[in-house]
């Protein structure tokens, strides 16, 4: 199974498999799906055939480039060639093995080695230089140094033993390269010396290798999980131990590096690269490097770990803390509502219909808060990228103009507009009609009844290719020393009636529109938040649709 990894663009640092088929890049495959604005919805198509890859443009709007060169027609495409896609910079990975692919020999039946050489899993085991290699010593060095420095940055375990292991054969002829860990049972793994259940989490073949499975000794696994060492082996023609090993026949001569992946306090798998002794063999030296990288891997995923348990524990305080305001804004709604229908029952046991009439504004009123709080928590708890149509955005202002007109003439409140001749923009019209209604609505509360006024304005700032909406009221104002903290998520100059998301949420969304927001205010003056949208995104793929919005 071949892959593909971005490293470059919104979706850096994402691996992706791709099926022993045909595999769609775009921001609607089903294989390699980027998030990109700038990539089609269907941009390119890889096409595996007799073994190869080839790379072909399905008519996006920007064109794909291969190594620099943009595709007109297919392509052979081979490991390490670089795919650009829009902002999106993919690296194509060469066919790897699935987790089947792995054939432990637990009895020593099938498959056994000779230790040829063993080296010690500490951090000396790259920097301690032989006699006969004082100078690859420093060349080893050099080499960790890089792979350091490649995976520093990688906060995810499959992807870093993926990456290490495409270093590994980047430095070393391998037919198959293997990572395996032990499954962890909260026993201390592998300080048993037999080694626990190992699972595979990266594999590699290299191109133009057969698939075909071929054991691996446990024997040796062990060895290097039990003594902590690396190991040099070969299952050798001459080894009298191995004469009635089937793998001896029927595999032929290999020559084979095992080490331990060891982390602060145990073992926590291992590396394995083989590759058949025709073909090349295994030096003492390469031993040692391949020992010095699973030692550092090793630390790597600790610290991969030690982040994760800091980013769930950071994630549970969050839930906790958004529960508590949540839940606290959730029972003020429900008692209105429930006061609200206990006064529409008692007119409606008095059949006193205006009394019913009377109090059901406050349950429309209140079904309302509950909706808009449930989609102010969906929009900031999920990352989403806008729906993308041809609209007009004032046709979204006048939708929630008509929407918050009752509840501002109940109040006395003045709502004013003026609309400038907009040209339609790329956008969802659903998103930006919370984003407008969230600021008037901010307005509304901000306001006193019957001397309040709100304003909207739009216009279109032809200089910039921008469309510009400001939302004004004549409010308090916001204290200078209050306005960087607006936008934080559960902060909220409204007390218990606010939850603090509308705000958040509305950034968000602009934001997801490539838009900023920003506010002016002065205390007594009120406040004017501005919204600019890019009329023209940059680098789009130009595949926006005209829905009803862009009446």
């Amino acid at each position: 199974m071949a892959s593909i990894q971005a490293i470059q663009g919104p979706d850096k640092g994402r691996l992706f498999e791709m099926p022993d088929r045909e595999c769609i890049i775009g921001r609607q495959s089903a294989t390699v799906q980027l998030t990109d604005n700038t990539v089609s919805r269907i941009h390119a198509r890889l096409t595996l055939k007799d073994g190869r890859w080839t790379l072909e443009d399905a008519g996006s709007a920007n064109g794909t480039y291969l190594n620099g060169v943009k595709v007109v027609k297919p392509m052979p495409i081979k490991r390490g060639d670089q795919i650009r896609c829009g902002s999106t910079l993919l690296v194509f990975g060469g066919q790897r093995l699935t987790a089947g692919s792995v054939d432990l020999d637990e009895n020593g039946n099938l498959v056994d080695a000779a230790i040829v050489a063993t080296v010690p899993s500490n951090e000396d085991s790259v920097i301690i230089p032989t006699p006969e290699a004082g100078a690859q010593a420093i060349g080893n060095l050099r080499i960790l140094y890089d792979l350091i420095s490649e995976t520093g940055l990688i906060f995810n375990i499959d992807q870093l033993l993926q990456r290490t292991l495409d270093k590994v054969f980047d430095i070393l002829k391998a037919d198959r390269g293997y990572v395996m860990l032990e499954e962890e049972s909260g026993n201390g793994g592998g300080r048993n010396g037999k080694g626990g259940k190992l699972a595979l989490r990266a594999s590699r073949l290299a191109e133009g290798s057969s698939p075909k499975d071929i054991p691996i000794s446990r024997t040796i696994i062990n060895e290097v999980m039990s003594k902590q060492i690396g190991v040099l082996s070969s299952n050798a023609m001459g080894d009298k131990r191995f004469t009635s090993g089937r793998s001896v026949h029927d595999f032929g001569i290999r020559s084979a590096i095992c080490v331990p992946i060891k982390g602060r306090s145990r073992i926590l798998g291992v590396i394995h690269v083989d590759c058949s002794i025709s073909e090349h063999t295994y030096s003492t030296e390469q031993l040692r490097l391949l020992t010095a990288i699973g030692y550092q891997t090793g630390l790597a995923i600790e610290n991969v770990r030690l982040y994760e348990a800091a980013v769930q524990s950071e994630r549970l305080a969050a839930v906790g803390e958004t529960v508590s305001y949540l839940s606290h804004h959730t029972k003020n709604i429900l008692q209105a509502l429930s006061a609200g229908i206990d006064l529409v029952e008692m007119g409606l046991k008095q059949d006193n219909l205006a009394k019913a009439k009377e109090a059901w504004p406050i349950v429309q009123r209140n079904l309302q808060r509950i909706n808009d709080l449930i989609l102010n928590m969906l929009a900031f708890s999920k990352d989403r990228q806008p729906l993308l149509e041809s609209i007009n955005v004032n046709y979204v202002i006048r939708e929630c103009l008509d929407l918050v007109g009752p509840r501002a003439d109940e109040r006395g409140v003045a709502i004013l507009s003026d609309l400038d001749d907009l040209p339609p923009i790329p956008g969802d019209s659903g998103g930006l009609h919370q984003v407008f209604m969230n600021l008037l609505t901010n307005g509304l509360d901000a306001v006193a009844d019957d001397t309040g006024t709100v304003t909207v304005t739009s216009q279109y700032d032809s200089m910039n290719r921008n469309v510009v909406v400001l939302v004004g009221d004549n409010g308090p104002g916001i204290p200078a020393g209050q306005l960087e903290k607006i936008f934080t998520p559960f902060w909220s100059t409204k007390g218990q009636s606010g939850t603090g998301l509308g705000l958040a949420v509305t950034r968000k969304i602009v934001q997801e529109h490539r838009g900023r927001i920003e506010v002016k205010s002065k205390v007594g003056e009120g406040a004017t938040f501005i919204v600019t949208l890019p009329a023209i995104e940059g680098g789009d793929s130009g595949e926006t649709r005209t829905g009803p919005a862009g009446k």
